[in-house]
């Protein structure tokens, strides 16, 4: 008896040590058809911890590189994958539809129709702002990557040879409304360029799992592995921003421009026009500055700075050429002045500046001209200031900060401007506004994948001071 009960015994033990090996087999299997789903997506590579070296500070060191920027990225074979992937992924079209806005009438909207926008007007007051996305959504539809950039309209736009050749790199910084990222990413994203993300350390767990969602079935998409808590005003500002350019820097593709963009902005031109006006800057940045002495306060009791370097203010936003970003994270005069701006005012609207108006460094693509030439262009950002000297234009939206955040009414001046980005949308206010920019930018990729690209007139840009008093020698300054 007492046998029967010992035999008993080990036969349940054996059954429940069966149904635990067949519910691992089972997690392992779907763990399994997951990583082939994203095979075909991940052989550009996500390993960013060796991009990054931190101090006992968690700021992040500017070493320089040593030996050929374009060596121990990628093996032969890596190498081999990733042009496979490029060539599969290039000819491969969207079977997305393409955005489409019901409430409104867009096209009147862009045309400046009055009755239009008097009509956007009163919907937006009787209807609140649409539900988004959740981390659920977005577990559920990046399960297949496959289908997720198809049908998530990521390989909508063709890509022409001229594009292939003018790869750009992109940083996004990012703190919330993670469907209004996923929507500035698709519109920007190309299987070509590289893109990093950088998202608030404070923002919610939510957003930085559906940002890692998106990002895993994205290749040449990298989400900085520890990100700071960004602060307005503060050096962790510009330490996003470096952070990206370091990372976007080690990659194998040699980019010839970096953007950085934040989560509430949308392209006026696509990645085509771009590349063609991007092409006619000719290695120069659009950096802006002034040496005006109301913003003198900002860093007037840190003086002197270091290398003797005149002080300039400018703009975060920025289109620098490849040899700009290699002088700002690799030279030493950048090393040592980006230590020094640190206890300073908004040290990001200081230190890209600064680097871009001391012509004796030399530095690549930077403005030999005078520095407060008051004919001087730039056209990476269309923003309206609306406060003393800076007021900019009329805002149909509202006043955030006094910088105007997008209505409806501002669309067909932003659609009809020369700037690449417009800057500022906010998702839960006027959000027509933002939808009637995208179903524009979205016809115009349509039509160019019909060869019917809409004339872009390049003479603004070829002909601006920015251009015409470049620097295109050699560095002069690098230690």
């Amino acid at each position: 008896m007492r046998m029967r009960v010992v035999r008993l015994a080990m036969r349940r033990k054996t059954i429940v040590l069966l149904v635990a090996i067949i519910s691992l087999c089972v997690v392992l299997l779907q763990f399994v058809v997951k990583r082939n789903n994203l095979l075909q997506f991940e052989i550009l590579g996500k390993n960013t911890q060796d991009t990054k070296e931190w101090d006992s500070a968690n700021k992040p060191r500017l070493e320089p590189l040593t030996g050929s920027e374009e060596s121990g990225h990628l093996s032969d074979l890596f190498q081999n994958k990733q042009k496979e992937w490029m060539k599969s992924v290039v000819l491969t079209r969207s079977t997305a539809p393409l955005p489409k806005v019901d409430a409104v009438n867009c096209t009147k909207i862009w045309q400046n129709d009055e009755q239009e926008l008097r009509a956007a007007h009163d919907y937006q007051q009787s209807n609140g702002t649409q539900p988004t996305k959740n981390v659920r959504h977005y577990l559920q539809e990046t399960a297949n990557c496959t289908s997720y950039l198809l049908n998530g309209g990521f390989l909508s736009a063709s890509v022409d040879e001229n594009e292939l050749s003018f790869p750009l790199a992109f940083s996004l910084m990012v703190h919330s409304n993670v469907e209004q990222v996923e929507r500035l990413l698709r519109a920007v994203y190309r299987p070509h360029n590289v893109y990093c993300i950088h998202p608030d350390n404070k923002s919610s767990d939510d957003f930085h799992s559906s940002l890692r969602f998106i990002a895993g079935c994205l290749p040449n998409v990298n989400i900085i592995e520890r990100p700071l808590s960004v602060e307005w005003g503060k050096y962790s500002v510009l330490q996003a921003d470096v952070e990206c350019m370091r990372l976007l820097w080690k990659h194998p593709r040699k980019w010839r421009y970096f953007i950085n963009l934040t989560g509430q902005e949308f392209p006026l031109k696509t990645n085509k026009e771009i590349v063609r006006i991007l092409q006619t800057f000719n290695g120069a940045n659009d950096i802006t500055g002034t040496h005006d002495k109301l913003f003198h306060f900002r860093w007037q009791k840190f003086l002197p700075a270091p290398y003797n370097l005149t002080i300039s203010m400018g703009s975060v936003h920025i289109t620098a050429s490849r040899g700009y970003v290699d002088y700002v994270i690799n030279s030493r005069v950048a090393r040592d002045f980006y230590q020094w701006v640190a206890p300073t005012f908004i040290p990001d609207e200081i230190f890209f500046s600064t680097m871009n108006y001391n012509p004796q460094l030399g530095v690549s693509g930077s403005h030999t001209g005078e520095v407060d030439d008051k004919t001087r262009k730039h056209f990476h950002r269309y923003k309206i200031w609306l406060h003393g000297g800076n007021y900019t234009g009329v805002c149909d939206g509202k006043a955030v900060r006094s910088i105007c955040h997008f209505g409806v009414g501002d669309v067909p001046r932003m659609v009809a401007s020369p700037y690449l980005f417009a800057n500022k949308f906010s998702y839960d206010y006027m959000p027509l506004a933002y939808d009637c920019v995208e179903e524009w930018y979205w016809h115009k990729v349509h039509l160019e994948n019909m060869g019917q690209a809409p004339a872009l007139n390049l003479t603004p840009y070829e002909m601006s001071t920015m251009v015409t008093k470049r620097y295109d020698g050699p560095v002069k300054i690098w230690e």
